[in-house]
């Protein structure tokens, strides 16, 4: 890891804590309320949230559909145990079904598992060129359809998130990471929308690094980060590049180096550096708040 990135887990997870806290207060709620999905991100914020305002007060949701793998509720369930916070599994096929999410063509990637995980890791440089895409606006109908089905199931988790914080007086949490902020590798109004964002300011690595300090299940800390939307694929695959390689280059151009410094200096390859700086330029209107005339 470059210096770039260290980080002190102790004052870290302190400033976390206090943020979680402090918004719960000045809001007036009772608590918070987790997107639980068995990964290293919620599974963070769970822990300082229920470190910061006592079990009690952090309620977890496990939100999985059609497509999600069953791993992902039982380690969201596991780790709600050891935590000693509420827990409950919330089926959202249903609402998706209703909403019309499976009934297009491109719905049917969800169930290719092996298949579609195979071409991408075959292929990494059309998945760049497929994020890239995604970025930009371009594609073709059936690709803006398979977007469409992808984002759909996030934002209806937010709406089952969104309930059960208004029901009982709590804060939703976002559970998005810098590394996804900067990159758009999230869904907007969707896993990047909450009341309190604790972990917006660490990028993946660090995240991982603050899990691990923190004592996070190792069946976490070693599981491939991915969305758990459509054929197990995971979000290295879908962006072409690992999160260590990205983490390196976004601390490194927000360090103000230039391109030819950080091959230098990291030995990476011209064109990751250049589709990270392609990807951070392209995804800025996802972080742009909506267009008004105040």
């Amino acid at each position: 890891m470059i210096p770039e990135l260290d980080i002190d887990c102790e004052r870290e997870s302190s400033r976390i804590a206090a943020l979680v806290s402090d918004s719960v207060a000045r809001r007036h709620a009772d608590g918070v309320v987790v997107g639980l999905s068995g990964g290293i991100d919620s599974a963070l914020v769970a822990a300082i949230s229920a470190q910061a305002l006592g079990p009690s007060h952090v309620h977890a949701l496990a939100l999985p559909e059609r497509d999600s793998s069953p791993e992902s509720a039982t380690d969201a369930r596991d780790l709600a145990k050891a935590l000693g916070i509420d827990f409950r599994v919330e089926e959202i096929t249903a609402a998706l079904a209703a909403l019309g999410c499976y009934s297009s063509a491109v719905s049917q990637v969800g169930k290719a598992q092996g298949l579609v995980r195979a071409a991408i890791r075959l292929l990494p440089a059309v998945s760049r060129k497929s994020f890239l895409a995604h970025l930009g606006g371009e594609g073709g109908e059936r690709f803006h359809e398979f977007i469409a089905f992808y984002c759909m199931k996030h934002r209806v988790r937010l709406v089952a998130l969104c309930r059960e914080a208004e029901a009982k007086n709590l804060l939703v949490t976002s559970c998005v990471n810098r590394s996804e902020s900067e990159t758009g590798f999230f869904v907007r109004y969707g896993d990047d929308s909450g009341d309190v964002a604790p972990i917006a300011h660490l990028f993946k690595t660090q995240v991982f690094r603050l899990g691990e300090w923190l004592g996070l299940p190792e069946i976490i800390l070693k599981k491939r980060p991915t969305p758990d939307l459509f054929g197990a694929v995971a979000d290295e695959e879908i962006m072409g590049i690992s999160y260590g390689d990205l983490d390196t280059i976004l601390a490194l151009i927000d360090a103000k180096l230039g391109d030819e410094a950080i091959a230098c200096r990291t030995k990476l390859k011209p064109e990751a550096i250049e589709f990270v700086r392609e990807v951070k330029a392209a995804s800025q209107t996802f972080r742009d708040p909506p267009a008004a005339l105040l």
